[in-house]
């Protein structure tokens, strides 16, 4: 061999080693863990006063986790979650949410306003968060005691969405972290669930090119972690890499793009794919680089001293989560599927005013989220005559 092939095959090994060396050490920790997910995450709700689970958009699998969860916990006296915090809702149906869960029998009728008014395009049309709902309200049922749906979006979002005049109030994240600070006040127990980039300990931010600043907001787990940063706790349920356009499918046998350099997928599926949950502190996983994680490089800009960026390259997810919990491959996890029972003739004409008419019928409504969401095209396809 040539001196440059032997380089490049010296260089091979040394990389082959370092994957195999990063396996080992999460394989090695992850064998040491012996917590299932539903008992990680009661322990926590007993410890803590808040509890995030971050979930992934798209993914019936995280809804359906969080379903099963409440009615495992269901018939558990020994603890008690006063609210579930509910991104998938606008405040504005907060009565109708009280109503709900204090029904003897189930209102499909209130639920179904609640997710037609969940803040995207056209509600949050999912069977799957349907049954997150159901499970709250068998919850209630099997507490005795009243278990709040506390719906977190302000109503100048679903005024927005409607073309409507509004009044911009506060920040998605700062309107949730305040009507959850309300409920640790009052040492009460919140089970939060949202997307991910809202329970983690991060800020949102935009670049001005005409101020030549960034934009910064902090997220609801940012804020209720600086608040309250012995009862809050942050927990990330294990998925793969969301995109603008739900999750991001790829030609291989993962099925979907996955989180770091894949290896952890890798440690999970050499321990037997067992359910696991964990602590972040004194794990591999806390020295993951977030740009490592989420696949992407800073630019000079984001790591700027000047223009008040919030990033920084050493910042890590042991940074931003307090906790993981594993309970089923990502190459298993599939999109939800859809209520039909969603797009009433009333929410249809609310679509096509938000569409500027380009919905006008419910064909057109599961054509606008397969153009939107091309990972349900499969699922919405069933429903376009």
């Amino acid at each position: 061999m040539n001196r440059k092939t032997i380089i490049i095959t010296l260089l091979a090994l040394v990389a082959i080693m370092g994957w195999a060396q990063t396996i080992n050490s999460y394989l090695s920790f992850i064998q040491k863990q012996s917590v299932r997910p539903f008992d990680y995450i009661t322990q926590k709700i007993k410890d803590y006063n808040v509890v995030a689970l971050g979930e992934d958009h798209w993914i019936k699998d995280h809804m359906l986790f969080l379903a099963d969860y409440l009615n495992h916990a269901a018939n558990d006296t020994t603890f008690h979650i006063d609210a579930l915090a509910w991104e998938s809702g606008n405040s504005i149906d907060q009565k109708e949410a009280d109503t709900l869960m204090m029904s003897k029998t189930f209102r499909e009728d209130l639920a179904l306003q609640i997710l037609r008014d969940a803040p995207d395009t056209y509600g949050w049309p999912y069977k799957e968060a349907m049954e997150d709902i159901k499970a709250l309200w068998h919850y209630n049922r099997a507490q005795g005691k009243f278990s709040r749906l506390l719906l977190l979006d302000p109503p100048y979002m679903l005024q927005f969405l409607d073309g409507d005049k509004y009044e911009y109030t506060l920040s998605r994240d700062q309107s949730t972290a305040n009507k959850i600070a309300g409920y640790v006040g009052q040492n009460k127990k919140v089970l939060y669930y949202a997307g991910s980039s809202h329970t983690q300990r991060q800020f949102h931010c935009a670049y001005n090119a005409k101020s030549g600043m960034y934009h910064v907001q902090a997220t609801a787990g940012k804020i209720l972690s600086v608040l309250y940063p012995n009862r809050f706790f942050s927990i990330k349920l294990w998925g793969g890499l969301m995109g603008s356009n739900g999750y991001i499918p790829v030609t291989d046998e993962f099925r979907w793009e996955r989180c770091s350099d894949g290896l952890a997928d890798d440690a999970f599926r050499l321990n037997g794919d067992h359910p696991v949950a964990f602590d972040i502190v004194g794990s591999p996983f806390a020295s993951i680089k977030v740009s490592d994680f989420f696949h992407f490089i800073y630019t000079e800009q984001m790591l700027s001293k000047t223009n008040g960026s919030p990033y920084y390259e050493a910042e890590t997810m042991g940074d931003r989560i307090d906790g993981i919990v594993f309970f089923r491959p990502v190459s298993e996890f599939s999109t939800p599927h859809m209520e039909p029972k969603l797009f009433d003739d009333s929410f249809v004409k609310r679509i096509s005013k938000r569409t500027k008419g380009e919905v006008k019928t419910r064909n057109d409504v599961y054509q606008y989220i397969k153009k939107g969401h091309p990972t349900l095209a499969e699922e919405v396809e069933k429903y376009i005559k």
